[in-house]
């Protein structure tokens, strides 16, 4: 018992303390752009939605229309404190965008709508892209925005980029 005990702990040392570990590694694009993560569900921009929703739970509410730009319907899923849109693509959705509702959720980073615009650059950093006060900060297949009244955030929207 003791050694296997001793085993258990290696391993548990190795993969890491955080319950989550295991649902980022299901998310294969995670390393190509930036992650939402909300209650141990890493959410990557371009990410097959089926595990991701299902993770999540049930919708407070849920929303189709016809897509735009692919063939087949975009959807939208309202959790409590943020929306996730997909995008459809070979009869499978993806993730097309997080936008952030509320304070009651935060970036990996600990950025939240209400902040100052100093904290998203604690965080972030000065390398993005200034797009009518907006800040835009791209990171490989993802786009991260922040909007500002007044220098506090009023919206926070992370974005795929799928061409």
């Amino acid at each position: 018992m003791k050694k296997l005990l001793i085993a258990f702990v290696a391993v548990f040392m190795l993969v890491g303390c955080s319950s989550d570990s295991n649902d980022k590694k299901e998310t294969p694009t995670q390393e190509e752009g930036f992650v939402f993560e909300i209650n141990g569900t890493a959410v990557s921009m371009n990410a097959e939605t089926t595990p991701i929703l299902k993770s999540l739970g049930e919708e407070i509410s849920y929303y189709e229309a016809k897509s735009c730009a692919f063939d087949g319907l975009d959807k939208t899923y309202t959790y409590a404190g943020f929306q996730l849109m997909t995008y459809p693509k070979n009869d499978k959705d993806y993730v097309n965008s997080i936008v952030l509702k509320s304070d009651t959720v935060t970036t990996q980073e600990g950025v939240c709508i209400g902040d100052k615009k100093e904290k998203v650059e604690e965080k972030y950093g000065k390398d993005f892209e200034n797009k009518n006060g907006a800040y835009i900060y791209t990171k490989g297949k993802s786009k991260l925005e922040f909007i500002f009244t007044d220098d506090i955030i009023t919206s926070i929207t992370y974005t795929a980029i799928t061409k």
